[in-house]
């Protein structure tokens, strides 16, 4: 016979506890000895700046991804989040990145939602309204695309800030974001 402890060591307390560091603007992720001792697997949720729409078309949503990596050493990882378009209609989005091979993983780059005629290589292309047609949803809103003109048809009108929400003319599009959780 086994005791209980022999197969799950940390049974009452103890073991990997997940733990979170959430970016709103630009700086850098730090892994700690104990996330690297743990095995440095991390999770990264990455999100580019939305696209502020025009009077044809609603704004595009950047893309937004999560992506698995792990790490082996303690070097910062860079985060950007990307601007959202603003000024002016029809204005870009910018790319977000996280710099992981800093520490042995992956660099990652969410791209800004942009009036390409349509976005390229994305994982998850969140187009503006139009006339006819809603509005991309984004992942959990996150990177959703803009209304059609001003709120007339399906879409984001007004973007939650670091959202990486496009919107309808008139109204500037929300910046990126990153979410990382990591296990210590």
């Amino acid at each position: 016979m086994s005791n209980f402890t022999d197969f799950f060591p940390a049974a009452g307390g103890g073991g990997l506890k997940p733990k979170f560091e959430e970016f709103t603007s630009s700086g850098t992720f730090t892994p700690s000895q104990a996330l690297i001792d743990a095995g440095g697997y991390i999770e990264v949720f990455l999100v580019g700046g939305g696209e502020r729409g025009n009077v044809g078309y609603g704004g595009r949503g950047g893309e937004a991804q999560i992506v698995r990596m792990y790490l082996t050493s303690t070097t910062g990882c860079a985060v950007v989040l990307g601007a959202g378009g603003s000024a002016s209609d029809g204005a870009d989005g910018s790319d977000s990145t996280f710099s992981g091979s800093s520490a042995g993983g992956s660099d990652i780059t969410s791209k800004g939602g942009a009036n390409s005629g349509y976005q390229h290589e994305v994982l998850s292309p969140s187009w503006g309204g139009e006339q006819d047609l809603s509005a991309g949803n984004g992942i959990f809103g996150y990177g959703a695309g803009g209304a059609f003109g001003n709120g007339d048809f399906g879409g984001v009108r007004i973007a939650k800030a670091n959202s990486g929400q496009g919107t309808s003319n008139n109204y500037d599009a929300a910046s990126g974001y990153c979410l990382i959780k990591y296990y210590e």
